[in-house]
């Protein structure tokens, strides 16, 4: 995917994100965020630039598209399977389980996980 093309389109999951919080079970403790799960394709992910991001295309329960784009900081969990892997190791077009939590800073993904 070109460079140009590939920010468009992360900027654009941010954008499309801010509505991710409408579905998705949430847990949560007083004054913590609630951290919300989405399972989707990979659409996108960069991980040669500071913040590395993950996109990925999910289905809500009224059955329309959304794209939910998070950044994914060194301390979140990244696995395949029982393995850990590197962000690097997800590629476009496989099924990952995202979750995340909403902070001022946007949406920041706790764990990645490939099946």
């Amino acid at each position: 995917m070109r460079p140009e093309i590939q920010k468009r389109l992360l900027a654009g999951a941010f954008v499309v994100a801010l509505g991710a919080g409408l579905f998705g079970p949430a847990t949560a403790s007083a004054g913590a965020p609630a951290v919300r799960t989405v399972r989707g394709e990979v659409i996108a992910v960069t991980v040669n630039e500071s913040p590395q991001v993950i996109v990925i295309k999910t289905m809500t329960a009224a059955k329309k598209e959304m794209i939910v784009g998070a950044t994914v900081e060194s301390g979140a969990a990244v696995t395949r399977g029982k393995n850990r892997v590197t962000l690097a190791d997800i590629k476009v077009g496989e099924t990952v389980e995202l979750k995340y939590v909403k902070n001022a800073d946007g949406l920041v993904a706790e764990s990645v996980h490939a099946r």
